[in-house]
């Protein structure tokens, strides 16, 4: 594991601190999205939450739909950058590997090539490791967030049009 954290060279603490964060980020957003899911499904729980009047019913509505959608995009972001810092990397590895067989006296072998080939795409490699799961936690989080407010509008409507229906 060691030899695999080295051979990243320079990019080994952007990838630490990026792939540090997206975990932190996808895991706080399952916890609040599932915690919101379970209060929407009882509703005796959101019941007890949601205002009478349907103006702060709005706002709640809103209030919960930007709880449930925070830090998504900061997901995203971090899904488009580690590729991108994985090919930034990948060149930097390239251009240290070509100096130095620029600067070599041996001859230049398929086996030397293919060592500093190697060593420089694995930054692609680790940023592809980064962003595949950002790209995906966020599409599920969107969809998950999507589907609440949904079913939380539809929940607020009905009870609109309930308590419109007593008073009449």
């Amino acid at each position: 594991m060691n030899e695999v954290i080295t051979q990243l060279g320079m990019m080994k603490w952007p990838f630490l601190c990026l792939s540090s964060l997206a975990l932190a980020l996808i895991l706080e957003r399952v916890w609040v999205l599932s915690e919101g899911f379970i209060k929407l499904k009882n509703s005796k729980v959101l019941l007890a939450q949601m205002p009478l009047h349907p103006e702060p019913l709005q706002l709640f509505i809103q209030r919960c739909v930007v709880q449930w959608r925070k830090r998504l995009a900061l997901i995203s972001l971090i899904g488009m950058l580690s590729p991108l810092l994985g090919l930034f990397g990948t060149v930097w590895g390239l251009v240290v590997m070509f100096r130095e067989i620029a600067h070599s006296q041996q001859a230049v072998t398929p086996a030397l090539l293919a060592d500093g080939l190697w060593g420089a795409m694995y930054s692609t490699v680790v940023g592809l490791a980064i962003a595949i799961p950002c790209i995906f936690s966020h599409g599920l989080c969107q969809a998950l967030a999507g589907y609440m407010q949904t079913e939380l509008t539809l929940f607020a409507n009905e009870r609109v049009s309930n308590m419109q229906v007593q008073h009449a």
